[in-house]
């Protein structure tokens, strides 16, 4: 697996002194896939673009779904389907908790690493820079203040951490790059004995040009790293780490699909009625009742034996043909044949129903459809077994 960094306009690789440039986003992957000359294509990716946003904020201590109720209000980018966002672990911050947030100010990274995956590329995670470069030191300072600074001709990336947990971001491109970190580091010269700094840059020359604007002192610099030599560094990011910015999508197989749709179904219909979840529950404890008095002739059985009914082919071809604007509410088999009811998305012409019922049929499917629309959204399809 590969490091990987997208930083505002350019591609960095590790041990690639150049970088790899696109004038606009939507080439960006073209771009790498063109340049790109390992036949391994697994990568780690770390996105930078301009208008990735990590803003510090007082949360409560909790998971994704308590910060999603807690922030969206300010945050709103949160619950827009299109944008991704994470966030740092959560320290205690005062009287309460907090962490760093980061979102998309203009979503991009779907659409980039569809197009990474279009060119054959594997991604394995995503994390903001800042994470990345939280990771690079090998210990932290004495006392707990760090500053990792990370510098180009045209840009900045700069992570602080303060004795009190306090963590800030800032970056920058365009203008004069030296002046505006040596005024966000102004003040690190006064802290020698508890605040140290890690810079990462693409040009040594870079870092001497702003120490002598800030005369740090020797013994609070960690280290200064070259910036395509860092992304060659095993830099250990943990698949729980809540800063992903793509989290992994649980796999759901074909044959658990049934289960996983009828469960949704469940759930729907006890929060919408008490009695009837009442009524189910009582018919459930019939149904175990019943089960338990023919667990002996069920026992009887041979583990072996095969079911002729053409279980796994009916579940595979109805959730790999599927259009996104079809959702099922229901299905329901037995040994006779199966029914499926659904609707479509408001707007949706009805033509993709139509070729997804034909793609369910199809040829050497051992079963017959009679499928009947009705109303302007929603449909029934019934099919028998041969």
């Amino acid at each position: 697996m590969t490091t990987v960094l997208l930083w505002g306009n350019r591609w960095w690789l590790p041990h690639h002194p150049l970088p790899i440039p696109f004038s606009h986003p939507a080439q960006a992957a073209d771009q790498l896939a063109a340049a790109w000359s390992d036949p391994n294509r697994t990568i780690r990716l770390i996105y930078q673009p301009d208008d990735l946003d990590s803003v510090p904020v007082q949360c409560p201590n909790g998971n994704r779904s308590t910060l999603t109720c807690a922030l969206a209000e300010d945050h709103p980018v949160m619950v827009h389907p299109g944008h991704v966002w994470s966030y740092e672990p959560i320290l205690p911050m005062g009287d309460g908790f907090g962490t760093l947030l980061h979102y998309e100010a203009t979503p991009g990274l779907y659409a980039l690493v569809h197009r990474l995956r279009e060119h054959g590329f594997t991604i394995s995670s995503v994390w903001p820079m800042i994470t990345w470069l939280n990771g690079l030191p090998p210990d932290l300072s004495p006392s707990g203040a760090m500053t990792i600074c990370a510098l180009h001709t045209d840009r900045f990336c700069l992570y602080r951490q303060s004795t009190g947990g306090t963590r800030a971001f800032r970056a920058g491109h365009s203008g004069d790059i030296l002046k505006a970190v040596s005024s966000h580091l102004a003040d690190l010269p006064t802290h020698v004995e508890t605040e140290f700094v890690l810079f990462v840059s693409t040009d040594d020359a870079l870092v001497e040009s702003l120490i002598t604007q800030i005369p740090v002192d020797d013994r609070q610099i960690l280290g200064v790293l070259s910036l395509t030599g860092s992304l060659a560094k095993a830099v250990p990011l943990g698949p729980k780490h809540p800063a992903q910015l793509l989290p992994p999508v649980p796999v759901i197989t074909a044959p658990k699909l049934l289960s996983v749709i009828s469960g949704a179904c469940l759930l729907i219909a006890l929060g919408l009625s008490v009695t009837p979840a009442i009524n189910w529950w009582n018919q459930q404890a019939n149904r175990r009742a019943q089960a338990q008095e023919k667990q002996t002739l069920l026992a009887t059985v041979g583990t072996d034996a095969i079911d002729p009914l053409p279980w796994d082919q009916f579940v595979s071809r109805l959730t790999t043909s599927l259009p996104a604007e079809v959702v099922l509410t229901t299905i329901q088999a037995d040994r006779q044949g199966f029914e499926l009811d659904g609707g479509i998305a408001n707007g949706s012409s009805g033509a993709n129903l139509a070729l997804w019922q034909q793609s369910l049929q199809g040829q050497g499917a051992p079963w017959n459809l009679a499928a009947e629309t009705y109303g302007a959204s929603a449909f029934k399809v019934k099919g028998r077994w041969q």
